[in-house]
């Protein structure tokens, strides 16, 4: 047996040459599981997940990046100067993964593609997760979630129903991320068995479409019917939806999945004469009658409180959950008890865990996201045996953001 003290990706090293959310979240799921990870960062143009605001440090106490890059390192190169070239061509060679999310031209301009790359380290792995891809018409175009959404067809099924605008999602950055892990995890496992690695294009226009709109191509490829926006509806089952209730834009979701259910909520809304309605006798004809429904449901929580509501029809049989905002997460008694809030070991804060486990492996958070060039000394000197005189301190002066329309501040080194 294994020791059961060590996480499962210990020993394995990543440099991440990534910015914004997908490509940070495919790494940052790797951090938590062990590997360590090396955030290469550009001075003149940090991650604008840094929030951008330079006064008093804050760009090293965002908790948007201490989140999104917890338990990484952080080493400042600027990969245009032959010098940092050179220490990130060193690193690569004790390396296992490279990712980066620039768009397509970018890493090879720099010589550090995979074709470089590979020269380095033979069995090297290198993820590409461009907007959309190392190949085709749109290979050589930039983007990011809020062009994604509406091209995978993503946007097209949000809304309330036909007729209303559709809204940003906002959250394929973390789908794609995911499948950037995945995509890593699966070159690891491949390597193991065959001592070579690969160069992965994950094109996140097609990640996005593959993992969110795979049903709904199906139905339009087997019927030619265009899949419609439901809102917060079932296309099988009613009444479901999201009900106003008292208080300053409180929200609870409910659902009837089956007629017992159904039976159980009239039960618990006081409103036992619907069973025999003939309106709502059977799921198709509460589906016609939805709106009738969701006044009848509407007026009863508008009444109460979302918690209680949750408990009372909860204890029903029925299926309810308060819509949570940001602070009902962090003190929700469910997510406590199944562990998966986490407290950092550096005592910096409690973090949302990862949405699966290993069995017999929690994978904890051990730091908050780096300050700019936390690590630097570290990876220069202790991991590549290089001088100190290679580690070029961080100046405020030479700090631009990712909001910057000509770079740094005026008057700042370039």
């Amino acid at each position: 047996m294994g020791d059961a003290s060590r996480l499962p990706l210990e020993g394995v090293r990543i440099i991440d040459i990534t910015h914004d959310w997908a490509g940070p979240h495919a790494t940052r799921m790797l951090a938590d599981f062990g590997a360590e990870v090396i955030k290469i960062e550009y001075v003149k143009r940090m991650d604008g997940m840094r929030g951008g605001r330079l006064e008093n440090q804050l760009y090293n106490r965002h908790p948007r990046w201490w989140e999104i890059n917890r338990n990484k390192l952080s080493v400042t190169l600027d990969l245009h100067d032959p010098h940092d070239a050179e220490i990130l061509r060193d690193l690569v060679k004790i390396t296992d993964v490279v990712v980066d999310n620039s768009r397509k031209g970018v890493s090879d301009g720099l010589g550090l593609g995979y074709d470089a790359l590979v020269r380095i380290k033979p069995d090297i792995i290198v993820l590409s997760m461009t907007a959309f891809g190392q190949t085709g018409p749109e290979a050589s175009y930039a983007g990011y979630g809020g062009c994604i959404e509406p091209l995978s067809g993503v946007q097209s099924l949000t809304g309330y129903d036909h007729s209303t605008r559709p809204v940003r999602v906002r959250e394929v950055d973390v789908t794609n991320g995911v499948m950037g892990a995945c995509a890593i995890m699966t070159a690891l496992v491949h390597r193991q068995q065959t001592g070579r690695g690969q160069a992965i294009d994950l094109s996140q226009l097609e990640a996005t479409t593959h993992a969110l709109m795979g049903p709904h191509l199906m139905e339009h490829m087997s019927s030619g019917a265009q899949p419609l926006p439901l809102g917060n509806r079932d296309a099988r089952v009613a009444p479901q939806g999201c009900y106003r209730c008292r208080g300053d834009d409180r929200w609870v979701a409910i659902a009837a999945t089956s007629d017992e259910e159904w039976r159980r909520l009239c039960g618990a809304i006081g409103r036992a004469d619907l069973v025999d309605d003939a309106r709502f006798a059977s799921a198709e004809a509460r589906m016609r009658h939805h709106d009738e429904l969701d006044r009848v449901i509407g007026a009863w929580t508008a009444e109460r409180e979302p918690e209680a509501v949750t408990r009372h029809l909860q204890a029903a049989g029925v299926p309810a959950g308060t819509v949570a905002s940001v602070e009902d997460l962090s003190r929700d008694p469910h997510l406590e008890a199944r562990g998966f809030l986490h407290r950092a070991a550096d005592d910096s804060g409690r973090y949302p865990g990862t949405p699966f486990r290993l069995s017999g492996i929690t994978a904890g958070v051990r730091m908050r996201g780096p300050f700019l060039g936390e690590h630097n000394e570290y990876v220069i000197c202790q991991l590549l045996g290089r001088p100190k005189s290679d580690v070029r301190p961080v100046r405020e002066q030479d700090i631009g953001t990712a909001f910057d329309i000509e770079g740094p501040a005026p008057g700042a080194a370039r």
